[in-house]
C-alpha cells in the first residue's frame, strides 16, 4: 500500500488512473471517502503492487494534440505496455516501483546548443542522466559525447539515423543498432548495453531483433510531451510533477530545436526533489550494466 497525500487538481479518477488501481479499490480501502470531500492535504491509502517487476502505465498529455492523436497515442501506449508484461528484463517501462527513484532521459541528441545547456542544468545541480544519442548526430558533435561521458551520464543507443525499427527488417534493425553501438565505441571506448528505438517504436519483430544483439529496450513511463509543437513550459513541468511515482523513466529531448526541455528541466529537478525523489541513472535504477562487459 502507498500513503498518499492529495495534491492541488487531484480527483479521484485521476489518482485511479495514475496508479492503474481501480475505483472500487480505492473506496474499499478508505472508508468514508467522498468525491465532493476530496481536498488537497487529505491523507489516503492506495492498494498497489509495490513489486519489482511491476508495469506501470505510460502517462502523459497535452492539449496541443486532438483527440484523434492522443486516442491513438493511447493506443501505442497500451500495445508496448502489454509487450512490456509479457518481456519481463527485455523491455523497461519503468524501474523497480519499491524505492523513490527516477530516472531522466534524453533523447535525439547530441547537439551544439541544447544538448550543452541540459548538461549545464544537470552539473548545476549534480544529477546524472541518461542520454540516447542518435548515430548520425554523434559523428558531428563527439565532443559533447565525450563531456555528457565524462560529467557521469549514460551514452545509449537511439538508432543511427532515427528510422521508424517497426518498418524494417531485422538486418536493417541490427544495422541501426549495431553501427550506433560502434560509434559510440570509436568515441568513448564502450558499448552500450540499453537501446531506445527511435519514437519509441516496437513490435515483436524490433524485440527479437535487439534480443539478438545482446541489448535491452528502455522505453518510459513518463512522456513529458516536449516534442510536440508549441507545448507550453508548465505542460511538461505538470506532466512529470501530477503524475510521478516511483521508479518513473522520464522522457524528456534535447535535440537540435527542443528548447523546452531547457526551459522546464530545472523546475522538474526542483519539483521532483521537494517530493523526496532521488534521480538516479538507469543502470542503478534497473540493476542492470548499461555497458557491455569486453
Amino acid at each position: 500500500m502507498i500513503k498518499y497525500i492529495v495534491q492541488p487538481g487531484d480527483m479521484i479518477y485521476s489518482i485511479s488512473r495514475r496508479f492503474g488501481v481501480s475505483l472500487c479499490s480505492m473506496f474499499a480501502v478508505n472508508p468514508g471517502l467522498i468525491p465532493e470531500y476530496f481536498m488537497p492535504g487529505r491523507k489516503i491509502v492506495i492498494t498497489v503492487n509495490l513489486y519489482r517487476d511491476a508495469v506501470y502505465n505510460i502517462l502523459g498529455t497535452t492539449t496541443r494534440l486532438t483527440e484523434a492523436q492522443m486516442r491513438n497515442i493511447a493506443a501505442g501506449r497500451r500495445y508496448i505496455v502489454e509487450l512490456a508484461r509479457k518481456n519481463p528484463g527485455e523491455i523497461y517501462i519503468n524501474g523497480p516501483t519499491t524505492k523513490k527513484r527516477v530516472a531522466l532521459t534524453f533523447v535525439d541528441g547530441p547537439d551544439s546548443w541544447i544538448t550543452p545547456r541540459v548538461l549545464d542544468i544537470l552539473k548545476t545541480n549534480n544529477v546524472k542522466a541518461n542520454f540516447f544519442f542518435v548515430g548520425t548526430q554523434m559523428g558531428y558533435f563527439p565532443d559533447v559525447v565525450k563531456r555528457a561521458y565524462n560529467e557521469g551520464h549514460l551514452i545509449l543507443n537511439h538508432g543511427f539515423s532515427h528510422p521508424h525499427f517497426t518498418e524494417m527488417d531485422p538486418q536493417g534493425i541490427k544495422k541501426q543498432i549495431i553501427s550506433t553501438e560502434e560509434k559510440i565505441e570509436s568515441i568513448l571506448g564502450r558499448r552500450p548495453s540499453f537501446v531506445r528505438p527511435p519514437y519509441g517504436e516496437v513490435d515483436e519483430n524490433v524485440l527479437s531483433t535487439v534480443r539478438a544483439t545482446g541489448n535491452k529496450i528502455v522505453i518510459w513511463s513518463i512522456d513529458t510531451m516536449d516534442w510536440v509543437p508549441k507545448v507550453d513550459k508548465q505542460t511538461v513541468v505538470e506532466n512529470v510533477l501530477n503524475n510521478v511515482r516511483l521508479g518513473e523513466i522520464i522522457l524528456m529531448h534535447s535535440g537540435p530545436g527542443q528548447r523546452i526541455a531547457v526551459e522546464a528541466l530545472p523546475e522538474i529537478i526542483r519539483g521532483l526533489r521537494a517530493r523526496g525523489f532521488s534521480i538516479v541513472d538507469l543502470g542503478v535504477m534497473l540493476d542492470v550494466n548499461p555497458y557491455k562487459e569486453t
